[in-house]
């Protein structure tokens, strides 16, 4: 077996030519590295330098012999490379997934802040109900998925860890008619993107008209709430931009309601490196969408 630390000796010699100058490079002492060059020659059956008053000078397999080794020690300082950044979570490839809510609150600003942090690591996600997410974990499929919790019946094989907290809303649009008459007994069509969910608040289950539309474009949720008197059954969170820019509003609640956002991996399986920092990104902006900074 090849030794890496007798190949780097030949190639630094290979380019300096001189075995006082090569071993000043590497830090070692002329006997070692005369020692070392010997070794590897005996190892291959080959001369490799030649040797005379003149100086060193490559022998035409010694020429390619280094030239080949020079190619294995850059594959090989590349490779420690990538384990290293794997290693912190800098490099390699992540395949897991999101539910719709959270995907459209915290994909975007996440994956932006993790490609800026990771150039390095191919991401891979997955958006689904939280059914089929749980049937490619099972699978081995993806890594973990994140979602709103409460809406899997059996996680007796799943590891459940708590990523912070969403509230539930009930957004409409400006000017919408329960935002100047909440006492109103008119009744409006509700919207949600997933059949899977909590109840609708008390507060307006005398308002609904119908079965929920279950959408699960987030896009088109948004424009069907602007468009209409639909009440779109999600969180604040999701529809962020909207509500900033004033197209959509909040119906006031006498009570708060939230949802907690898990991450969902399976009990046998540890978190990879590069999940445990997905995991970290993910809890640090939805604490930030709590407590926005002023």
């Amino acid at each position: 077996m090849l030794e890496l630390r007798h190949l780097r000796n030949l190639t630094v010699l290979a380019r300096r030519l001189n075995y006082a100058r090569a071993a000043e490079e590497l830090g070692l002492t002329q006997p070692t590295l005369s020692r070392s060059i010997q070794a590897l020659e005996r190892q291959l059956g080959l001369q490799l330098f030649d040797r005379d008053r003149g100086g060193v000078s490559l022998t035409p397999q010694g020429r390619l012999f280094a030239e080949r080794a020079s190619f294995l020690l850059a594959d090989a300082d590349d490779l420690e490379r990538q384990s290293q950044l794997s290693a912190a979570g800098d490099a390699g490839r992540i395949r897991f997934g999101m539910a719709p809510m959270p995907a459209r609150a915290l994909l975007s600003a996440v994956l932006s802040q993790r490609i800026a942090a990771a150039p390095e690591v191919a991401n891979e996600v997955i958006v689904r109900d939280v059914e089929a997410l749980w049937q490619l974990l099972l699978a081995g499929e993806i890594e973990f998925f994140v979602s709103q919790d409460g809406l899997l019946h059996d996680v007796s094989q799943a590891r459940v860890d708590l990523l912070g907290h969403f509230p539930l809303s009930l957004i409409v649009r400006a000017g919408h008619p329960l935002l100047d008459a909440p006492d109103s007994d008119r009744r409006f069509p509700i919207l949600r993107s997933s059949w899977a969910g909590l109840p609708l608040p008390p507060a307006i289950r005398d308002h609904v008209q119908g079965a929920p539309n279950v959408v699960e474009d987030f896009g088109t949720l948004a424009e069907l709430t602007a468009a209409t008197d639909a009440i779109w059954f999600s969180s604040a969170y999701a529809a962020a931009q909207e509500l900033a820019d004033g197209r959509l509003c909040e119906l006031p609640q006498p009570h708060r309601h939230e949802v907690r956002v898990v991450m969902y991996t399976l009990a046998r399986r540890s978190l990879s490196p590069l999940a445990r920092a997905f995991k970290k990104a993910l809890r640090q902006h939805i604490a930030i969408r709590a407590h926005p900074p002023a």
